[in-house]
């Protein structure tokens, strides 16, 4: 863990890709980085798989209906690439389309309002930065975004869903599981376990695929921000009231 320490606040625990940092980018990276490790091994029985996976990779980040429901775009191209990219590629692959995004050469973003919305919690909630990615990158992508100074720490490669098991505890401190908030895009890494210790959570389900329930779910950040308030201005109250759901709005308050 980085950046450890603790504190007496509610904690907001963001994910990364997806959440914090989004656009499609780092994924047609990465796909890019496959099909030529891909082309450069000779894979036999390739036939157009270059242009069918990228055709069938942009039918699902469209959101087209019939796309298969891949968690998110990197799942989605190591199952486009099944049987032509060895796991030794995909990692690769990986490590290249982190790099670029290091090097801010990928065009991503921060979510409407997300350094403003965060910068308003400041002063009663602790944020923390929770993603599997490698450090490398994260820190140089939160300046570039504009959302750095809205982060009070940053965990990285924290093998999210089973580093949950070590992760909570640490993030808690002792305290009520309601006085933490989970954020993310990806339910079964980055929502299932907290929501299971009795946490509260909030779900970006950007392809309405309902993998899960969670305390809010909208299909983006913005979507989220009331929803969070209200959490803010009390944890306890607010978990006690609202039922996890799978509907694509906010609870009511």
């Amino acid at each position: 863990m980085n950046d450890r320490q603790t504190s007496s606040r509610p904690t907001i625990v963001l994910d990364f890709d997806g959440t914090v940092c989004v656009g499609d980018a780092p994924v047609w990276e990465y796909a890019e980085a496959v099909i030529a490790g891909i082309l450069d091994a000779g894979s036999t029985g390739r036939t157009d798989l270059d242009a069918s996976l990228r055709a069938r990779l942009g039918a699902f980040l469209d959101g087209e209906p019939g796309s298969p429901a891949y968690i998110d775009g990197y799942a989605a191209v190591a199952a486009l690439a099944a049987g032509h990219a060895s796991d030794d590629l995909l990692q690769s692959a990986y490590q290249t389309s982190r790099r670029a995004l290091a090097g801010g050469t990928v065009a991503v973003s921060a979510p409407a309002g997300l350094a403003d919305f965060l910068g308003s919690l400041g002063g009663s909630v602790e944020r923390v930065l929770v993603t599997n990615a490698p450090l490398d990158g994260v820190r140089e992508t939160l300046a570039a975004i504009g959302v750095a100074d809205a982060i009070d720490r940053i965990v990285t490669d924290a093998d999210k869903p089973a580093g949950w098991t070590s992760l909570l505890p640490v993030l808690l401190d002792g305290r009520e599981p309601s006085q933490l908030l989970s954020v993310g895009d990806i339910w079964g890494n980055d929502l299932a376990q907290p929501l299971a210790a009795g946490c509260a959570t909030a779900l970006i389900d950007r392809f309405g695929h309902r993998a899960g329930p969670a305390h809010l779910v909208a299909a983006d950040f913005p979507g989220l921000y009331d929803g969070i308030r209200r959490w803010a201005a009390d944890p306890a109250g607010f978990t006690a009231a609202h039922q996890p759901t799978t509907a694509a709005a906010s609870a009511p308050a």
